[in-house]
This record gives structure tokens, sequence and C-alpha cells, in this order.
């Protein structure tokens, strides 16, 4: 490898020198410096060169690696948090012995240090360094707030449940309904359970369902209120799942009322909330519903029809729903 002057490897190379000058000052490669040799056997030695003749050794793998070198920490983002830290030392602490929030170390932070810090910096440091600490130490362990889903998605032409009348609310009459779905924990599997509970007498129907779609969810439904009395059926409380927005389509069909309860309040019906509860019983989180048969679901439906209630003073739903004859079609 010889020693050239940057003009001569400009030549060489068929670029023009003051692209090389250029190349060597954006990578802070120094070519004027003395360049030192090793001598097999010997110790380092010093190569002089004349000042006025600026010869280099030009590697183009090794000034190759410079300039990316030099553009990836240029382009790479900026992080408040580094580890060693001050800062990471006093997160780490914080919620490891504290069991702290983000939101309050970040509040704790700026009130003793007078600095700026995100919760959602923290956020960020903990969820790509050290996601260990999320389901030991977090609330919510490894969920995350799913309040963005509120803009994503949002069935039409629906009917609130302010719009329910009161009497609906005191439980002052037969007929009206909760729906729900129970879902099995493991998404490959599509088989569904779909619940309605009756809101006075908490009278249950359950029927199982192959596929989560509107479809299957319409066709079931149309199928459960046609056995009833049409002068006897009046309203209906649904979620906002997808599995529910042929809503009108249902109404033209079982001449019900349907309502919606708001999103993310699940107490606005928990009348089918804590029934599905009951029937998780004999269905644990675990259980793969392709494995339990429409006569065993009947089964579990007949056993929580006939269990006392103390909400009912200890009648069972079967006896409030048949004494004041309001399923004459059982």
């Amino acid at each position: 490898m010889e020693w050239l002057s940057i003009p001569e490897v400009a030549d060489r190379i068929w670029r023009n020198k003051s692209t090389l000058y250029r190349l060597f000052v954006n990578n802070w490669i120094r070519y004027n410096e003395k360049k030192f040799i090793y001598v097999w056997g010997k110790s380092w030695k010093p190569l002089l060169r004349e000042k006025w003749k600026r010869r280099v050794q030009f590697v183009p793998r090794h000034v190759f690696l410079l300039r990316e070198n030099r553009r990836r920490e240029a382009s790479r983002r900026y992080c408040r948090i580094m580890p060693w830290w001050k800062l990471e030392k006093y997160i780490l602490e914080r919620i490891i012995r504290d069991q702290w929030s983000s939101k309050q170390i970040s509040g704790r932070w700026r009130l003793e240090k007078l600095e700026p810090l995100s919760k959602d910096t923290i956020y960020r440091y903990i969820y790509s360094n050290h996601f260990h600490l999320v389901r030991k130490f977090f609330r919510r362990k490894w969920k995350r707030y799913q309040h963005w889903r509120k803009n994503k998605y949002q069935l039409q032409d629906r009917t609130m449940i302010d719009l329910r009348p009161e009497i609906i609310n005191r439980r002052e009459r037969f007929w009206d309904w909760e729906w729900d779905t129970i879902v099995w924990i493991r998404w490959w599997s599509n088989q569904v359970i779909l619940t309605n509970v009756e809101r006075r007498s908490w009278y249950l129907l359950a029927k199982k369902l192959l596929n989560w779609t509107w479809e299957n969810v319409l066709n079931s439904t149309i199928e459960l209120f046609s056995k009833m009395p049409k002068r006897k059926i009046k309203t209906i409380t649904y979620d906002n799942w997808r599995e529910f927005s042929e809503h009108r389509m249902i109404e033209f069909h079982t001449k019900l009322k349907v309502y919606f309860a708001h999103p993310y309040s699940s107490w606005e019906r928990w009348t089918n909330e804590n029934t599905n509860w009951l029937l998780r019983q004999y269905m644990p989180k675990k259980t793969d519903f392709k494995d339990v048969s429409d006569v065993e679901l009947d089964k579990y439906v007949k056993l929580l029809n006939n269990r006392p209630r103390e909400r009912l003073w200890f009648l069972t739903p079967h006896e409030v729903f048949i004494k004041w004859k309001s399923c004459i079609w059982l």
C-alpha cells in the first residue's frame, strides 16, 4: 500500500479532488497528522512526511465505515434516559423499591429537580429496556390502555342507554333483556357463547355460535325470540362489539327496541356481566368451547336458572319467570 496525494487518489478513482476533501472533513479523517507504521519485531515508528505534501493511504472500506457510522449517529433518535445515568437509577429505584407509577415518578422528578420529564418517556424506556418490570410492578401488567379504540370503530345508528325508559332501570317489568358474548381466551378459536339475561327475573338464555360474526348473532336472535309472544317482547341492551352491528335488522325481525351501553361501561349491563361470571363456574376461562356440547350448555343454563338468588328473596329465576306467567311459551 503506497502513500499518495489526494489529487492522485482522486485521479485513480475517477473523482474530483474536492469530493475527497469533503469526504475527509465530514468524517473527521485527519490527513495532516503523523502516521505510524509497525515494523515486525520492533516498536512503533513515526513515518515522517513533508508538510507541503499531503499524502494519504486511501482505504475505501475504512472511509465507508466511518461515513456509515457518522450517518447512524446523526440519525439515532435522542434518548432522554440512558443506561447507567442518574435518571435511570432514580426511575428504577422508585419502581422497584417504592412501587410508584410513571406519572408519580415524572411529577416527583419535576418537583425535586425542576426538570421536565414525561410519563410517556418513562413508559417507552421501561417497555423497551426493562419489560420484565411491567408484569411485576405495573398495576395493568402488560395491558396498555385502550382508549384509542374509541375512535377506531363505532356502530352506526345506535340508541344509547341514556334514552332507555326509567321503568326499565327500576326493573318494574319483565321482558327487558341484556345480551353479551363469552369468548375463549385463545385467538384461534372462533366459537363463542351468546348469553341473554332478563333484567327482572335474571332468567338466562344461552346459545353456542360457531363463528363470531354478525350473521350468526342475527340468526340466533331471531331464532330465540321467534318462540316468544310478540306482544310481550320489549327491549334489549347490547354492548358495542361488532357482532351487534345489524341491530336494525334485529329490531325489524323481532320487534325489539335495541339500546346500547356506553363504551367501556360494563356496569351499565351488570346483570348480564354477573350472570356470565356465574356461567364461568362451569366453563372457566381456559375452557375451549369446542369441547362444550349444546347438551352440556343447556345443563349449565338449567342449573343457573334453578339456583336460588338472594336478590329474588331466595326464589329461583325460573320460579319468578313462571309465577308471573311471563313465559307461557316454555
